[in-house]
């Protein structure tokens, strides 16, 4: 039997620290070899020498084959460069270069081994076999045939050229005494048992996947999973995966199930991130291995609290593609891209609606988690799930991400809960089918949880492409209908919190300040339903289709609009019946937003204060009014609303329905360049509601080229309207133009001017009444009644005065000309110059000197009236 011997070149040739010579030594020797020299203590260089010596005397001693056999290796060796014969063919050969060292087996029939060193263009000396003992690193092919090799005693590191393949993964191991079998068995990928029994563990200051079996096109799970394993006991806060080759990296196993919650179904990850690690993925694809699950395919980055409750500082770093794989033939037969969510018989059954497979996901972390720029694509759940829901233990303190770039996502791309502070730099959605519930999802399930400090930098998301999933339209049994409906307005923001009823029914302060600093949508609405202090920057929403939606319908169920901007501050009883809690406050714009499309309103906020629309809101082509304002308190500045309501929902550029506080609503403008005046818009303001106390309204305008509307709308007769202000004037340039329709209760608060506004025009002051009631103009100082002028329904123009009992004048306009006094009498006689006048109850006029008369016969006669 003879030594095997492997290729050795200046390349893979450790330059030592401690000593300025290289070696080279690799070899397995016959088992009775293996049993003299593993023998030898390791701090005996006399013995270490009598053995080596030994071992050659034996390889001397072999049968009559041995020789010729060594030789023919020897030959064998030398043709493929593995060894030379002597020192002067290490000398002679142009590849090695002074200072490199080499081995030699001699050719002279000793069968002896020893190693030179190149000190010159063709010089070289021999190694002294005891030098040795200083040499300290070994250098071997790959990992993978560390186990079959023989490590000499003094040998305490081993320097690889590659995991399973030379040139990928090659990394340094260290002898350690405490690494045995038991370790070598946790740690397949990272430590080793050789065949002479001594443990080596890798030993690199930075650990890269690659080093523990990653390949491109290859099931790589365990290697990631092993390298943030290694990093964690290491007390490294970081490792990596650089990647390599064009295919990606497979990964391979079920999700882990928690063993303490037996009846838990939930998947928390292939792999699971570790507390205070960060793993940097840098140009890697990661995808789910398609053969290995159902359809519900598990998530890649889990948290395995069970063995880490909390994960501290960890994250995923770099630059990276997490791909869920949901399209693969094997777990969608025919291509279907999500499943149906139905039963048999067609019964929307959310059971059936697979959506727990996530790139990343984190339950719990005092610390900060941390992502780089991630691409999350064809997931069946979230691309990052940050935070668990309903829990009091189980919550994120801070989390910060780089950038998320989602496609084909089946729940949500970003869902955030139980999370205190969180930072994203941009989330941009790549395109595709998807987004059950929004692109950004940041929800509160129950009064435990608390989300608050959230901010986004960017949202960009075009959802003119791509399908909804199925279940998102359950209340559609028609397949074509179905999938018309799939083409709809999609989520871009989704914030809420209306799974639990507040303590009190009063905001607890427990979802709060969420800030979007700029959010770009087309075909993409948002709704915030409970949280407080929420702001958006620079905000542009489009809706490209028809205005009947017969490109794009959408869906809620009913297959109608849905507002571009949602503020609701509700709950629901266990009835389903909308409860409005009190203390929600702060919806507001930092800049103007623009919204075009038909939407149904553009902005519709109730029950909070303190909101904010700013100056320069531009809004287009709303089915219904641009802004709606139900019961809440702030600022409205100038809305310029163009061409917004539909003939069956009548138009308004601001509707307020109720307030609770002061509302200002200032300049906002009605246009309207439709033809017909059953499209033109209604006016700029509409008062409705229970109440409207303290809404002040200044200059209102209408700018429509058709049609006769009123600038100002106060509706809703049945209800008194209060103290609603008009503080400024109210401008209308319609022609004609209606200045106010007030059916009760409207006020201004200052001086009312009539005109010439607009040119020469006559100045009109009307008051009208329904039929079959009083017109009236009255005077009040402070708020007691001093005078009215009153038409009644019969022609009857009657004054009313307060000061002491109401004394009535009645006059007539006569159709054929002329005045009639009916009730003139010496009871209501007119007065003129100190006199009183009247007719008697005989038709004689009689007059006198004031104080007013007693009687029909006071007074004297005016003249002789026989034959008037």
């Amino acid at each position: 039997m003879t030594a095997s011997f492997e290729l050795v070149t200046k390349q893979n040739v450790v330059q030592l620290q401690s000593v300025d010579l290289l070696a080279r030594y690799v070899g397995t020797a016959t088992a009775e070899i293996d049993g003299k020299v593993a023998g030898v203590a390791a701090d005996a260089l006399a013995a270490q020498d009598a053995a080596a010596d030994a071992a050659a005397s034996k390889v001397e001693a072999l049968d009559g084959a041995s020789t010729s056999q060594a030789g023919a290796q020897v030959a064998s060796d030398q043709a493929w460069g593995f060894r030379y014969g002597s020192l002067a063919a290490g000398a002679a050969d142009p590849d090695l270069e002074t200072g490199d060292a080499f081995d030699v087996w001699a050719t002279d029939g000793s069968g002896r081994w020893y190693s030179g060193v190149k000190t010159g263009p063709s010089s070289t000396e021999e190694i002294p076999y005891s030098d040795r003992a200083t040499l300290k690193v070994l250098a071997v092919s790959l990992f993978t045939d560390l186990a079959g090799r023989w490590i000499p005693l003094g040998m305490d590191a081993v320097q690889t050229s590659g995991h399973s393949v030379k040139g990928i993964g090659a990394a340094r191991y260290v002898y350690d005494a405490s690494v045995d079998a038991a370790y070598v068995e946790d740690h397949p990928r990272s430590s080793v048992m050789t065949a002479n029994g001594r443990g080596f563990r890798i030993a690199e200051d930075l650990i890269d996947a690659k080093m523990l079996g990653a390949r491109s096109g290859q099931d790589s799970a365990a290697a990631i999973d092993e390298t943030m394993q290694l990093a964690y006991e290491m007390g490294h806060s970081l490792c990596t995966l650089y990647g390599e080759g064009s295919e990606p990296y497979l990964i391979e196993g079920p999700g882990k199930t928690d063993p303490t919650d037996p009846g838990s179904t939930f998947q928390r990850g292939v792999m699971s991130l570790r507390p205070d690690v960060q793993i940097a993925i840098w140009g890697a694809w990661l995808q789910i291995k398609s053969a290995d699950h159902d359809k519900n395919g598990p998530t890649m980055f889990g948290h395995h609290k069970w063995n880490w409750p909390d994960l501290g500082n960890a994250g995923v770093l770099g630059d990276f593609t997490l791909d869920g794989n949901m399209y693969d033939a094997e777990r969608n037969p025919g291509g279907i891209p999500f499943d149906d969510g139905r039963d048999g018989s067609g019964v929307f059954d959310e059971g059936a609606v697979y959506q727990f497979q996530h790139g990343i996901s984190v339950y719990k972390s005092s610390g900060t988690i941390t992502i780089g720029r991630a691409k999350c694509i064809n997931m069946r759940g979230n691309g990052l799930e940050i935070g668990m829901t309903s829990s009091t233990d189980n919550w994120i303190a801070a989390c910060q991400i780089e950038r998320l770039d989602p496609a084909d996502i089946f729940r949500e791309a970003l869902g955030i809960y139980n999370c205190r502070a969180l930072t994203i730099g941009e989330l941009i959605w790549r395109g595709g089918n998807g987004l059950w519930v929004a692109l950004l999802n940041i929800e509160r399930h129950s009064n435990d949880d608390q989300i608050m400090n959230i901010h986004v930098g960017r949202i960009v998301a075009d959802f003119t492409t791509g399908l909804s999933p199925t279940e998102r339209t359950p209340g559609i049994t028609n397949a074509a209908e179905r999938e018309a409906a799939r083409r709809m307005t999609r989520r871009i923001v989704s914030v809420s919190d209306f799974y639990d009823l507040f303590v009190d029914n009063r905001f607890d302060g427990r979802g709060i300040n969420v800030t979007i600093g700029e959010l770009i949508g087309v075909q993409a609405c948002l709704t915030n339903y409970n949280f407080a202090n929420v702001r958006i920057g620079r905000c542009t929403l489009s809706q490209p289709h028809d205005e009947d939606l017969t490109g794009h319908k959408l869906v809620p169920e009913d297959g109608g609009s849905v507002d571009a901007i949602r503020c609701h501050g509700v709950t629901y009883d266990s009835e389903g019946a909308a409860i409005l809690p009190t203390g929600l406050y702060g919806f507001s714009f930092d800049a103007p937003p623009r919204i075009t499309g038909h939407y149904a309103h553009a902005i519709w906020i109730s029950n909070y204060a303190e909101i904010l629309i700013p100056d320069g809101t531009i809004v287009e082509g709303t089915k219904k009014s641009a802004v709606r304002l139900d019961n809440s308190s702030g600022w409205c500045g100038h809305v310029r609303a163009t061409n917004c309501g539909l003939t069956t929902a009548r138009a308004y550029a601001v509707e307020v329905w109720g307030a609770k506080g002061p509302l200002f609503v200032r300049d906002p403008v009605a246009i309207d360049t439709r033809a017909g005046a059953s499209r033109t818009m209604q006016g700029a303001v509409q008062l409705n509601g229970a109440s409207v106390n303290h809404v002040e309204v200044s200059g209102a305008r209408n700018l429509n080229t058709f049609g006769t509307v009123p600038v100002v709308n106060v509706g809703d007769a049945a209800v008194a309207v209060g103290n609603m202000d008009m503080a400024a004037p109210v401008h209308g340039f319609s022609t004609p133009v209606a200045f106010a329709t007030v059916d009760r209760g409207f006020e201004v608060n200052g001086n009312v001017v009539v005109g010439d506004m607009a040119g020469a025009a006559d100045t009109n002051i009307s008051v009208r009444a329904p039929t079959g009631f009083k017109a009236n103009v009255t005077w009040l100082v402070g708020s007691e009644f001093r005078y009215q002028i009153q038409q009644t329904p019969d022609g009857t123009q009657q004054s009313l005065r307060a000061a002491g009992e109401d004394v009535i004048v009645e006059q007539r306009s006569l159709a054929a000309g002329g005045m009639d006094f009916p009730t003139i009498s010496y009871a209501k006689p007119l007065r003129i110059g100190g006199f009183t006048l009247w007719p008697t109850a005989a038709g004689i006029w009689r007059t006198k000197a004031a104080p007013d008369p007693t009687t029909d016969t006071d007074g004297a006669a005016v003249g002789d009236q026989t034959g008037a």
